[in-house]
């Protein structure tokens, strides 16, 4: 296998246990559903694996933490983190925040493209990444114009507008609608996950 093979099949290993994760998931019908085939559609639009250089950022001492909560979770999310564990020392990590939000996620909150702009694998069809927030840390009300789909790597809350906290728990999924304003919170142990956004 050579170096330019080793970093696409691992890539797609991670993109066939999402996708097997998701589908677990995902009910039969209805908004979530529909934004899981939006993202499928899209996905054939992405580029090779990049040779962009690797960055960490200050959130990612968690990362071994989150690995090892994983260690007892069902086989779908047991292979997922395997796959992640795999092409995460190919990712970029940005610490980079957006306007208005405090600037402590600098040190607790972390993400990384893996495919989209800028990221493992180029895409301006969707965008697919990993999310690490440090234990006890909130990220405040967001919004963006994409609908989300996340799914659970570890415990933590999710809430909408003015709704209840919800705690979907590892392997659980979260749909925001497009441009809903959202948030999320981390309890005693960090919180993991996964952001998967079709495009327009």
């Amino acid at each position: 296998m050579s170096k330019t093979d080793a970093p696409e099949s691992a890539l797609q290993e991670f993109l066939d246990a999402l996708r097997e994760s998701l589908l677990a998931a995902l009910p039969a019908s209805g908004p979530s559903r529909a934004a899981f085939e939006r993202l499928e559609k899209n996905m054939a639009d992405r580029a090779g694996v990049s040779d962009r250089p690797p960055q960490s950022a200050p959130a990612c001492r968690h990362l071994a933490d989150s690995y090892a909560a994983l260690d007892g979770a069902n086989p779908l999310l047991k292979r997922l983190a395997h796959a992640i564990k795999a092409i995460e020392p190919s990712l970029r990590w940005s610490d980079a925040i957006a306007p208005g939000q405090p600037s402590f996620l600098k040190e607790t909150y972390a993400e990384a493209m893996i495919v989209g702009a800028g990221g493992l694998a180029e895409s301006k069809a969707v965008e697919i990444g990993l999310s690490i927030l440090a234990p006890n840390t909130d990220y405040p009300d967001h919004r963006h114009p994409p609908e989300e789909l996340y799914i659970a790597l570890s415990e933590g809350d999710w809430r909408q507008n003015a709704d209840d906290w919800v705690t979907p728990g590892p392997g659980g999924l979260i749909h925001n609608p497009a441009g809903i304003t959202h948030a999320m919170r981390s309890g005693d142990k960090p919180l993991f996950a996964i952001w998967c956004l079709p495009l327009p």
